[in-house]
């Protein structure tokens, strides 16, 4: 099987307008969408394994939803030789995605715990402020940040660290909390949804019932990721690339397929202060101290 073609068995949405299909055999060609997934797993496993020697940390804790992100960035750490820790946090949740989590914790052998937070989640939205049927993004803030405030909790008590499980689609959308789901490591970050997170999954031997599971931000906001876009992880993703490769002439693109490339602009500009936070304002006076820390910084773990 062709690498565009196992591409396109992990889309949900598998056909593509001629425009995206040109553009995904470019990438290709780029080496954006590639087939080394084996080195790439190999890289990641052997970076991981390098960061518990060098800060002599051996204990990380992960939030497991059910979902592929979570499954991989797991599967990646105990490869590593971490004690991984997964921790299952229901809130108001489908039974079915804590299950897939149970699956994946006894698939991979990794110690696990449910913390159901779901009463803390009702007291908390129900005495800050009002909600609305339209305040479904602000429930889910919630959500994600009690559940950091829980695996920041348990990542002290055992001496270790928190591990980010977000993807390089879900950063450039801005389809992450602030402080909700940001944490200390993040071995998934640079990876694409549409292609290198599930052939990870694969071949990491991650259960075949959350490869195949249809992606949700866990949060109550939409039924799917996709939903929320209104086209598919693969689209979106071409599109980005795209984009970053030097721009789209729009004026060449049928209406559906300029609507899709001007949608995932418009959600990677809206997005653009997430992920520049905190914006540090410079001292007026001695504008240097940012980079004089940062050169501390090296030199101190050099």
């Amino acid at each position: 099987m062709s690498i565009q073609e196992n591409i396109l068995r992990y889309n949900r949405q598998p056909e593509l307008s001629p425009w995206f299909q040109d553009k995904l055999t470019e990438l290709i060609s780029f080496g954006v969408y590639h087939n080394n997934i084996a080195e790439l797993s190999r890289s990641i496993v052997s970076e991981l394994a390098k960061y518990k020697l060098k800060y002599n940390i051996e204990n990380v804790v992960i939030g497991i939803s059910g979902g592929i992100d979570s499954a991989v960035t797991a599967a990646l750490f105990k490869n590593a030789g971490w004690t991984v820790t997964g921790v299952l946090m229901p809130i108001h949740q489908n039974p079915e995605e804590t299950a897939r989590g149970k699956e994946l914790c006894e698939a991979l052998g990794i110690n696990h715990l449910e913390k159901d937070l779901t009463e803390i989640f009702d007291y908390v939205s129900n005495n800050i402020y009002n909600f609305g049927e339209d305040d479904k993004i602000r429930l889910g803030n919630i959500r994600a940040r009690l559940r950091m405030i829980t695996l920041y909790d348990l990542a002290s008590a055992k001496g270790g660290l928190v591990a980010s499980t977000d993807n390089f689609s879900e950063l450039a959308a801005g389809f992450w909390t602030l402080h909700g789901d940001v944490g200390d490591v993040s071995p998934i970050q640079a990876m694409t949804k549409s292609w290198e997170i599930p052939a990870l999954a694969e071949y990491l031997n991650v259960p075949q019932s959350i490869v195949e599971a249809v992606p949700t931000d866990g949060l109550g906001i939409a039924n799917g990721d996709e939903d929320q876009f209104g086209f598919s992880y693969l689209e979106f993703d071409i599109a980005l690339f795209t984009l970053m490769r030097g721009g789209v002439n729009m004026e060449k693109l049928n209406e559906q397929d300029k609507a899709i490339v001007q949608a995932v602009a418009d959600r990677v500009r809206s997005t653009t202060y997430k992920r520049a936070n905190p914006f540090n304002l410079v001292h007026p006076f001695d504008g240097s101290r940012y980079e004089d820390l940062e050169q501390l910084d090296i030199y101190l773990r050099s």
